[in-house]
C-alpha cells in the first residue's frame, strides 16, 4: 500500500514539474515516494536480520516459532524455553514458567466503513485486538515476569492461528506439566 502511495506522489511531482517547469516538485515528490518505497524494504531487511539472529538464539529448541520480532523456542533436552521480544531475549527453565495462556481478540470495528473517521476507528481497534493477541507466558522473573509473542493475525478469519497457538498449549502441557 505505501509503494502505491510513493507511485502515486512521484506522479504528481511530475505532474507539477510539468505544469510549472520546476524541479523542485519533482524533488519533493520523488524524495516522499522514494521514502515510502523504501520504508517497507527496510523493515523487512531489519525483520530478516532478527530471524536469522533468532534462528542461532534458538539453535536446538525442538519448537520454535518466530513472529514479528517475537519468538519462543522449547528446547526438551535442557528443558528451558527461550524467549525473544525486540531487543530483549532469555532462557528460562521449565520451573520457572508459571503459566501460559493464549488470546485472539477480534470485534468491536464498524461494518459500514463509510467514513473517514470509522475506517481510522476500525484501523485502530484492529491494531489493538492484535496487540492483544498471542501467546502468554507468566514466568519467575522480576524485571520480565510476562511476555507476549505475536502470532499471524487477520481481521477475519484467525482459524490457523487459532489451531497453531491450540498447538502450543499442548506443547507446554506435555512438556511442563506431564513431566
Amino acid at each position: 500500500m505505501k509503494i502505491f502511495f510513493g507511485v502515486i506522489l512521484i506522479l504528481i511531482g511530475y505532474a507539477y514539474y510539468i505544469e510549472m517547469h520546476n524541479s523542485i516538485f519533482l524533488l519533493i515528490g520523488g524524495g516522499l515516494g522514494g521514502w515510502l518505497i523504501w520504508l517497507p524494504i527496510y523493515a523487512s531487511m531489519q525483520n530478516a536480520s532478527k530471524k536469522s539472529e533468532w534462528s542461532g538464539l534458538a539453535e536446538g529448541c525442538d519448537y520454535q516459532h518466530y513472529h514479528k520480532l517475537t519468538g519462543i523456542g522449547v528446547n526438551t533436552t535442557t528443558r528451558q524455553v527461550h524467549l525473544l521480544d525486540g531487543d530483549k531475549f532469555k532462557k528460562y527453565d521449565f520451573r520457572d514458567i508459571r503459566d501460559w495462556s493464549y488470546s485472539l481478540k477480534t470485534g468491536g470495528t464498524s461494518m459500514s466503513n463509510r467514513t473517514l473517521a470509522e475506517g481510522a476507528q476500525n484501523h485502530r481497534q484492529n491494531k489493538e485486538n492484535e496487540a492483544g493477541s498471542g501467546f502468554f507466558l507468566k514466568v519467575k522473573d522480576i524485571d520480565n515476569p510476562e511476555w507476549r509473542v505475536a502470532f499471524p493475525w487477520r481481521e477475519s478469519n484467525n482459524k490457523k492461528t487459532e489451531i497453531e497457538l491450540k498447538r502450543w498449549m499442548e506443547i507446554f502441557q506435555q512438556n511442563i506439566n506431564e513431566k
